[in-house]
Parts: structure tokens; sequence; C-alpha cells
């Protein structure tokens, strides 16, 4: 199956002169059938050249800067997540004692 991830930024830290320089973030792994969630947070570097202005950032603009700095990684560590959940899903509890009624 194809895992599709889905990036969502839950919080900007951003200094006096309102450059961004931390993003908390989610993603989710799914692949079609079960998903996980993971929390995560990464550093930015300063900007070269000219800076978006905070109040005109877009969602777009801070998932692109998630992806090109720690995507790889963070798809990695989505999908060894996702794979334990379905490895977990796998274990079948019994209940009882062995010596019967």
């Amino acid at each position: 199956m194809t895992t599709t991830y889905t990036y969502e930024p839950t919080n900007l830290q951003r200094d006096q002169h309102g450059i961004v320089n931390q993003v908390q973030f989610t993603i989710t792994a799914s692949n079609g059938t079960d998903s996980v969630t993971v929390n995560s947070i990464t550093g930015l570097p300063a900007p070269k050249g000219t800076a978006i202005d905070y109040d005109k950032l877009s969602k777009a603009d801070v998932i692109a800067w998630i992806k090109k700095l720690v995507g790889t990684q963070s798809e990695a560590l989505a999908d060894s997540e996702l794979a334990a959940h379905i490895e977990n899903k796998q274990i079948v509890l019994s209940n009882g004692t062995p010596w019967g009624n």
C-alpha cells in the first residue's frame, strides 16, 4: 500500500522581528486503512534574503519549510510508527486460565 503524509503546523515561534525560528507540527501517515500521527518540532535557519512577513505567512509556506528541512526524517519516523501500530494490531490477546472452569 502507498503511504500518504499530511503535515499540520501547530505552532510557530518567532523573534521580536517576526522571524519564525521554530515550527511545531504533526505528521500523519496513512496507508488507507491505518494511520498514525506523530508530533514533532524543528528549528529553522535564518532566512536568506528577504523574509516573509509573519502576518503574510501561509500554511503552505510553513509546510514547504518543514518538508525541505526534515520531511524525509519525519516521514521515516511516521513510517516506523505506522508499522509498529499495524504489528500491534495483529497481536491476539486471550483471557482465561489453563485449568479451565
